[in-house]
Protein backbone atom coordinates (compact mmCIF):
# COMPACT_ATOMS: atom_id res chain seq x y z
CA UNK A 1 0.00 0.00 0.00
CA UNK A 2 2.73 2.24 1.12
CA UNK A 3 4.53 2.26 -2.82
CA UNK A 4 1.32 2.55 -3.98
CA UNK A 5 0.45 5.76 -2.35
CA UNK A 6 3.93 7.28 -2.78
CA UNK A 7 4.10 6.35 -6.36
CA UNK A 8 0.59 8.23 -6.88
CA UNK A 9 1.69 11.35 -4.51
CA UNK A 10 4.33 11.66 -6.61
CA UNK A 11 2.62 11.25 -10.03
CA UNK A 12 0.19 14.00 -8.52
CA UNK A 13 -2.67 11.17 -9.24
CA UNK A 14 -4.96 12.50 -7.07
CA UNK A 15 -8.37 9.97 -8.32
CA UNK A 16 -5.71 7.16 -7.72
CA UNK A 17 -4.86 7.77 -4.50
CA UNK A 18 -8.24 8.07 -3.11
CA UNK A 19 -9.18 4.72 -5.14
CA UNK A 20 -5.84 3.41 -3.10
CA UNK A 21 -7.37 4.71 0.19
CA UNK A 22 -10.71 3.46 -0.22
CA UNK A 23 -9.61 -0.38 -1.46
CA UNK A 24 -7.41 -0.36 1.94
CA UNK A 25 -10.27 0.69 3.77
CA UNK A 26 -12.57 -1.79 2.27
CA UNK A 27 -10.09 -4.51 2.71
CA UNK A 28 -10.16 -3.50 6.81
CA UNK A 29 -7.03 -1.35 6.65
CA UNK A 30 -6.47 0.46 9.98
CA UNK A 31 -6.98 4.42 8.76
CA UNK A 32 -3.88 5.23 10.89
CA UNK A 33 -1.69 3.29 8.98
CA UNK A 34 -3.19 4.74 5.59
CA UNK A 35 -2.97 8.14 7.33
CA UNK A 36 0.84 7.25 8.20
CA UNK A 37 1.68 5.95 4.74
CA UNK A 38 0.45 9.57 2.69
CA UNK A 39 2.66 11.34 5.43
CA UNK A 40 5.46 9.63 4.01
CA UNK A 41 4.49 10.18 0.85
CA UNK A 42 4.04 13.77 1.81
CA UNK A 43 7.60 14.19 3.15
CA UNK A 44 9.06 12.44 0.41
CA UNK A 45 7.04 15.78 -1.62
CA UNK A 46 8.77 18.15 0.42
CA UNK A 47 12.25 16.45 0.08
CA UNK A 48 12.01 16.73 -3.91
CA UNK A 49 10.53 20.28 -3.14
CA UNK A 50 14.01 21.30 -1.30
CA UNK A 51 16.01 19.77 -3.79
CA UNK A 52 14.36 21.30 -6.62
CA UNK A 53 13.20 18.25 -8.52
CA UNK A 54 9.88 19.77 -7.42
CA UNK A 55 8.67 23.02 -8.40
CA UNK A 56 5.86 24.96 -6.56
CA UNK A 57 3.07 23.47 -8.82
CA UNK A 58 3.63 19.75 -8.19
CA UNK A 59 3.82 20.93 -4.16
CA UNK A 60 0.35 22.41 -4.41
CA UNK A 61 -0.43 19.87 -6.27
CA UNK A 62 0.40 17.27 -4.04
CA UNK A 63 -1.54 18.99 -1.17
CA UNK A 64 -4.54 18.52 -2.92
CA UNK A 65 -3.59 14.87 -2.93
CA UNK A 66 -3.60 14.80 0.24
CA UNK A 67 -6.94 16.92 0.98
CA UNK A 68 -8.60 14.44 -1.28
CA UNK A 69 -7.64 11.50 1.10
CA UNK A 70 -8.28 13.31 4.54
CA UNK A 71 -11.94 13.83 2.83
CA UNK A 72 -12.25 10.08 3.22
CA UNK A 73 -9.85 9.13 6.13
CA UNK A 74 -11.12 11.96 8.76
CA UNK A 75 -14.90 10.21 9.54
CA UNK A 76 -13.31 7.20 10.24
CA UNK A 77 -10.37 8.76 12.39
CA UNK A 78 -12.18 10.29 14.49
CA UNK A 79 -12.53 7.64 16.62
CA UNK A 80 -9.43 6.60 16.47
CA UNK A 81 -7.40 9.98 16.85
CA UNK A 82 -6.22 9.06 21.00
CA UNK A 83 -3.77 5.95 19.14
CA UNK A 84 -2.60 9.23 16.54
CA UNK A 85 0.98 10.65 17.27
CA UNK A 86 0.28 14.35 17.89
CA UNK A 87 3.05 16.58 17.14
CA UNK A 88 1.95 19.67 18.73
CA UNK A 89 -0.77 22.33 17.81
CA UNK A 90 -0.35 25.54 15.85
CA UNK A 91 -2.41 28.76 15.88
CA UNK A 92 -1.86 29.96 12.03
CA UNK A 93 -2.78 33.13 10.16
CA UNK A 94 -2.61 35.67 7.92
CA UNK A 95 -2.37 38.82 9.89
CA UNK A 96 -4.57 42.08 9.56
CA UNK A 97 -4.04 43.86 6.57
CA UNK A 98 -2.96 40.58 4.02
CA UNK A 99 -6.00 38.56 2.24
CA UNK A 100 -3.75 35.91 1.06
CA UNK A 101 -3.85 32.62 2.15
CA UNK A 102 -2.12 30.20 -0.42
CA UNK A 103 0.99 30.01 1.26
CA UNK A 104 -0.67 29.62 4.77
CA UNK A 105 -3.03 26.61 3.09
CA UNK A 106 0.24 24.73 1.53
CA UNK A 107 2.35 24.83 5.43
CA UNK A 108 -1.29 24.05 6.91
CA UNK A 109 -2.02 21.06 4.86
CA UNK A 110 2.13 19.83 4.94
CA UNK A 111 1.82 20.36 8.86
CA UNK A 112 -1.23 18.20 9.29
CA UNK A 113 -0.06 15.87 7.39
CA UNK A 114 2.92 15.94 9.39
CA UNK A 115 0.73 14.91 12.50
CA UNK A 116 0.34 18.57 13.99
CA UNK A 117 -3.43 20.09 14.88
CA UNK A 118 -3.77 23.39 13.29
CA UNK A 119 -6.34 26.18 14.24
CA UNK A 120 -6.42 28.11 11.51
CA UNK A 121 -8.05 31.62 11.92
CA UNK A 122 -7.72 32.95 7.99
CA UNK A 123 -7.12 35.81 6.63
CA UNK A 124 -7.17 39.82 7.60
CA UNK A 125 -6.98 38.73 11.61
CA UNK A 126 -6.26 41.03 14.19
CA UNK A 127 -4.19 40.78 16.38
CA UNK A 128 -6.29 40.25 19.61
CA UNK A 129 -8.07 37.09 17.49
CA UNK A 130 -4.54 35.53 17.76
CA UNK A 131 -3.55 36.08 21.44
CA UNK A 132 -7.58 34.76 22.29
CA UNK A 133 -6.99 31.72 20.29
CA UNK A 134 -3.20 30.82 21.51
CA UNK A 135 -5.11 31.31 25.13
CA UNK A 136 -7.94 29.41 24.11
CA UNK A 137 -6.23 26.30 22.70
CA UNK A 138 -2.86 26.53 24.52
CA UNK A 139 -1.05 26.28 21.18
CA UNK A 140 2.87 26.80 21.67
CA UNK A 141 3.03 27.65 17.79
CA UNK A 142 2.08 30.78 16.21
CA UNK A 143 2.60 30.99 12.48
CA UNK A 144 1.89 33.81 10.35
CA UNK A 145 1.75 34.16 6.79
CA UNK A 146 2.12 37.54 4.47
CA UNK A 147 2.57 38.83 0.90
CA UNK A 148 2.31 42.23 1.51
CA UNK A 149 4.32 44.47 3.98
CA UNK A 150 1.15 46.69 5.66
CA UNK A 151 0.85 43.05 7.56
CA UNK A 152 4.46 43.58 9.58
CA UNK A 153 3.33 46.60 11.83
CA UNK A 154 0.51 43.52 12.96
CA UNK A 155 3.20 41.34 13.48
CA UNK A 156 5.04 43.32 15.74
CA UNK A 157 1.85 44.33 17.67
CA UNK A 158 0.63 40.65 18.06
CA UNK A 159 4.48 40.34 19.82
CA UNK A 160 3.74 43.22 21.83
CA UNK A 161 1.08 41.60 23.11
CA UNK A 162 2.38 38.62 23.59
CA UNK A 163 4.63 39.94 26.09
CA UNK A 164 2.05 42.09 28.02
CA UNK A 165 -0.12 39.09 28.32
CA UNK A 166 3.30 37.05 29.88
CA UNK A 167 2.73 34.55 26.51
CA UNK A 168 6.23 35.57 24.56
CA UNK A 169 8.76 33.37 26.56
CA UNK A 170 6.41 29.88 25.96
CA UNK A 171 5.37 30.56 22.19
CA UNK A 172 7.47 30.30 19.05
CA UNK A 173 6.80 32.50 16.46
CA UNK A 174 7.32 31.74 13.06
CA UNK A 175 6.77 34.01 9.75
CA UNK A 176 6.68 33.48 6.23
CA UNK A 177 5.45 34.75 2.97
CA UNK A 178 7.00 36.32 0.24
CA UNK A 179 7.71 39.56 1.61
CA UNK A 180 9.56 38.48 4.92
CA UNK A 181 13.13 37.91 4.98
CA UNK A 182 15.81 37.15 8.14
CA UNK A 183 16.00 41.53 8.10
CA UNK A 184 11.94 41.33 8.76
CA UNK A 185 11.92 38.57 11.35
CA UNK A 186 14.72 40.51 13.48
CA UNK A 187 12.48 43.69 13.26
CA UNK A 188 8.76 42.26 14.04
CA UNK A 189 10.71 39.76 16.83
CA UNK A 190 9.64 36.48 15.44
CA UNK A 191 11.71 33.51 16.40
CA UNK A 192 11.68 31.82 13.07
CA UNK A 193 11.22 33.06 8.97
CA UNK A 194 11.09 30.29 6.30
CA UNK A 195 9.55 30.58 2.60
CA UNK A 196 9.82 26.69 2.26
CA UNK A 197 7.16 25.02 3.37
CA UNK A 198 8.68 22.05 3.92
CA UNK A 199 11.62 23.71 6.46
CA UNK A 200 8.79 25.33 8.24
CA UNK A 201 7.50 22.02 9.54
CA UNK A 202 10.96 21.11 10.33
CA UNK A 203 11.06 24.30 12.32
CA UNK A 204 7.92 23.74 14.19
CA UNK A 205 9.12 20.20 15.02
CA UNK A 206 12.52 20.76 16.27
CA UNK A 207 10.80 23.99 18.69
CA UNK A 208 8.56 21.18 20.34
CA UNK A 209 11.21 18.48 20.75
CA UNK A 210 13.69 20.80 22.01
CA UNK A 211 11.17 21.48 24.76
CA UNK A 212 10.71 17.66 25.55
Amino acid sequence: MEDQLRAAFLRMKRQEAMDIVKAEINRGTDPLAILKACRHAMEEVGRKFETGEFFLSELIYSTEVFKGINTILEPLLKSARENDIVEGSVVFGTPKGDIHDLGKNIVITMMKAQGFVVYDLGIDVPPGKFILELQRTGSSILAMSALITPTFETMKEIIKRLKEQGLREKIFVIIGGAVTSEFVRKEVGADAQTLDPTQAVRLCRNYLRTRR
